[in-house]
């Protein structure tokens, strides 16, 4: 992609990515990023205490040279998903937020999609796409099959360009928030404020979404906003040891939050998780409006100390 196919972002977009390790690909959903978008946009790095040596926080650091509205935060400690994510909404400016997983990797059609979508209806407070996987969801409307057609880094741009052509702004609502990429309205932010951090890790999500939803807003999936998840690379570039010690903690984590999301919305305590629970939960009795939206807000935390680049 030349400089001349970039699309122009202006400051009123925010980006932002968190990284936990895995260098390569981080690199590479940074450069696609790079590649389709120029313009002022706001772009947010978080390294969430990553344990290699720095690598993440140089990588981080050649972005912002080349990206020059960029800033950078460096936990001292892990602070999971949802600690990261708190960072980029906290910390952004822009009326429209980007989260993008450091394992997704996304293309110039994509954000175009998901803003249609989101100018569309002013109800509509959350946006995500659709990709060839989507964590812990298991609804066929949200992953999409690529069949061969993408083989390489290259090939994502013109797969979700050809997508967005079939679909343009097209979108159907929802009543759960995946949010391994996803993007929402500052007007959100404004009236729940940020995640919960009686979750650390999974399901803060599926409480932003229920909160948001709640509060009167709709969540919409962009039918034409493709990105390509590397799916499992966040765990495959470790060592055997290294690599099953992390997904060790990983389902520890989902179980103990899994009881903590039952406790806060008083689902049976004696219901155990399971992978297709998800589309199982009757989500519309969860969503229902709120008759104090105060208690929904959780005000946004001030990371200033952890910025080290801006």
């Amino acid at each position: 992609m030349t400089p001349l196919d970039k699309k122009s972002l202006d400051s009123s977009i925010t980006i932002g990515i968190s990284a936990y390790g895995n260098h390569e690909t981080t690199k590479h959903c940074l450069r696609v990023i790079h590649d389709a978008f120029g313009g002022d946009y706001e772009l947010i790095l978080v390294d969430d205490c990553s344990p290699d040596g720095g690598l993440i926080t140089r990588l981080f650091l050649e972005a912002a040279e080349e990206h020059k509205n960029t800033k950078i935060y460096k936990f001292d400690e892990n602070k999971e998903y949802s600690g990261s994510l708190n960072c980029i909404l906290s910390e952004s400016t822009g009326d429209r937020v980007f989260f993008v997983s450091n394992d997704i990797f996304i293309s110039p059609s994509y954000i175009q999609a998901m803003l249609e979508v989101a100018n569309s209806n002013p109800n509509i407070g959350i946006v995500r796409g659709v990709s060839n996987f989507v964590d812990n969801c298991g609804k066929k409307t949200h992953n999409i099959s690529i069949g061969d057609k993408i083989k390489r880094l290259e090939d994502v741009a013109p797969f979700g360009q050809n997508l967005f052509a079939l679909e343009k702004s097209s979108y159907f609502e929802e009543n759960f928030l995946t949010g391994d990429a996803f993007m929402t309205k500052r007007e959100v932010i404004s009236r729940i404020g940020t995640f919960d951090p009686l979750f650390y890790g999974y399901f803060a999500d599926h409480d932003y979404g229920i909160r948001a939803m709640k509060a009167g807003f709709k969540l919409a999936v962009a039918k034409g906003a493709f990105a390509y998840h590397h799916r499992h690379s966040n765990f495959e570039y470790l060592e055997k040891a290294e690599r099953e010690k992390k997904l060790n903690a990983r389902w520890a984590k989902v179980h103990e939050n899994w009881a903590r999301f039952k406790l806060k919305y008083n689902l049976p305590i004696n219901r155990m998780y399971e992978l297709d629970m998800l589309v199982r939960i009757d989500w519309d009795s969860l969503n229902a409006i709120a008759e104090d939206l105060e208690k929904l807000y959780i005000p946004p935390v001030d990371y200033s100390k952890y910025l080290i680049a801006f």
